[in-house]
């Protein structure tokens, strides 16, 4: 229906006039369809769009999607978490301090994690290669080792998207006590606190877990005890400082006679009875050579604190150990320690051979 352009009411079709308004209808421009359509022309259909067209589209779609897949399939190959995990275990492996201390963070945050603080853990799996060996397949199955001590964690994301993992390491708090009132307690060369009397306890910590040898400094008393801080059973181990009676002194009695007076002389400086010290003792030894001492010493029940020790490298990543009693400097044994297998063996003078206790069954 046609209404008037002017007052909108409806007007008869084909008149000039508005029959309402009086307004000139033929005066009126005229709409674009009725233009084009009084001319004879008619509207453009849209036209398709071409194939060429859709088959760039999807090819660039395909290959974006063979992109992404390809670079997923390259970051779990080269910094995935299989990789990463690889990594950390290689740098404990290779004794590699520093590295490791940078993948690491602790359940407490008091415990600064340096190349000092793993140490410890170092000289344990030294020791203990299985150990290594047990955590990367635990890592890589569970995301946790067995003894709950490392825990694999993100700590960012690299372009915004794949993860970066550390290992998150559980703290050790080992209670220790002592007799020795005024003694500073040591765990390996760090002085952990002094004993105000002597009936001294104390929850000492954050500890890197691994292989501490725990002794009383700075008094004439003597106590150590070596103890390995690893598994959640470790967590609150005591270690026992309580010092033992202090050893009788042997009395040497050198009696002379002469032949015909009977009287007595007088011992020369060189008839005297001598004391010599021989090597070293344990503290003052390389972290390799207190490990080589450590095994010799679980593996055939010494005291490290009651010897002195030299030690030599006859063969590559062989340690020979020899151990002298601190108070004679009497020669008491020779040890060898296979840091590869960690297989301790000690030599046997009727044979002549270094032999191991597996070697007496």
């Amino acid at each position: 229906m046609q209404t008037c352009p002017n007052c909108h009411q409806p007007i008869t079709p084909g008149s000039r006039f508005c029959e309402h308004c009086g307004f000139d209808l033929e005066s009126a421009p005229a709409k674009p369809a009725a233009r084009r359509q009084a001319a004879g022309q008619h509207p453009k259909a849209k036209r398709p769009k071409s194939w060429l067209t859709r088959l760039i589209w999807g090819v660039l779609t395909v290959a974006v999607l063979v992109v992404i897949f390809l670079g997923v399939g390259f970051y779990h190959r080269q910094a995935g978490k299989p990789k990463q995990i690889t990594l950390i275990t290689d740098n404990i492996t290779a004794n590699q301090s520093t590295d490791l201390a940078k993948k690491l963070v602790s359940d407490d945050p008091s415990l600064k994690i340096t190349s000092d603080t793993v140490q410890p853990f170092l000289d344990y799996t030294r020791k203990h290669p299985q150990y290594v060996k047990n955590m990367r397949s635990d890592l890589l199955n569970s995301g946790e080792t067995r003894d709950h001590t490392f825990k694999l964690v993100t700590s960012g994301h690299t372009l915004g998207v794949l993860p970066v993992y550390k290992l998150q390491v559980a703290t050790m708090h080992p209670r220790l006590s002592t007799n020795v009132a005024n003694a500073t307690i040591m765990a390996n060369k760090t002085a952990v606190i002094t004993a105000k009397n002597d009936h001294f306890t104390y929850t000492a910590g954050p500890l890197f877990p691994g292989h501490y040898t725990f002794k009383l400094s700075g008094s004439r008393s003597q106590a150590s005890q070596t103890a390995n801080l690893i598994g959640s059973q470790d967590r609150n181990q005591a270690i026992d400082l309580s010092a033992k009676a202090a050893k009788a002194t042997k009395e040497t009695t050198t009696k002379q006679t002469t032949a015909d007076s009977g009287s007595g002389e007088t011992p020369t400086p060189d008839d005297r009875p001598t004391t010599t010290k021989t090597g070293k003792a344990e503290s003052d030894m390389s972290s390799d050579a207190q490990v080589a001492i450590d095994a010799a010493s679980d593996e055939y029940g010494f005291d490290t604190d009651d010897e002195t020790y030299t030690v030599s490298e006859p063969h590559p990543q062989v340690l020979e150990i020899k151990t002298y009693d601190a108070d004679s400097g009497r020669h008491d044994d020779t040890f060898r320690y296979d840091q590869v297998h960690s297989i301790v063996s000690v030599y046997n003078s009727s044979t002549g051979k270094f032999e191991t206790n597996d070697d007496d069954d």
